[in-house]
C-alpha cells in the first residue's frame, strides 16, 4: 500500500511547543508516520483490489457457466436413458400381454 503524507517535522514542532520533550515528540511522530505508511489504503490500492475482485468474479462466473453446461448435458443424457428404459419396459409389457 502507498503511504499518506504526514509532516513529521511540523508535528514534532507542534508537540514540543505544547510541552513535550523533543525525544517524546519524535517518538510520537515516528509512531504516527509508521501507522500511516503501513496501514492506510489509497484510492489506487482500493482500485487495484476492486479490479482483482472483479477479475475473480468473472473467473468464477465462467467456471459456473461451464459447470452448468456439464450438468445440463448430464441431465439430458439421463433423460434419454430413462426414456429408453421406459420404452423397454413398455415393449416387455406388450410382449407379455401378447403371450397371455
Amino acid at each position: 500500500m502507498a503511504s499518506a503524507t504526514f509532516d513529521t517535522f511540523h508535528a514534532a514542532k507542534a508537540l514540543t511547543a505544547a510541552g513535550f520533550e523533543a525525544q517524546q515528540a519524535e517518538a510520537i511522530t515516528d509512531t504516527i508516520r509508521e501507522a500511516f505508511t503501513e496501514s492506510v489504503a489509497t484510492k489506487a490500492d482500493i482500485a487495484g483490489l476492486e479490479a482483482a475482485v472483479a477479475a475473480d468474479i468473472a473467473e468464477v462466473r465462467t467456471e459456473i457457466a461451464a459447470l452448468e453446461t456439464r450438468v445440463v448435458a448430464r441431465f439430458e443424457a439421463l433423460y434419454k436413458h430413462l426414456w429408453l428404459v421406459a420404452l423397454g419396459i413398455v415393449t416387455a409389457v406388450a410382449a407379455i400381454v401378447k403371450l397371455l
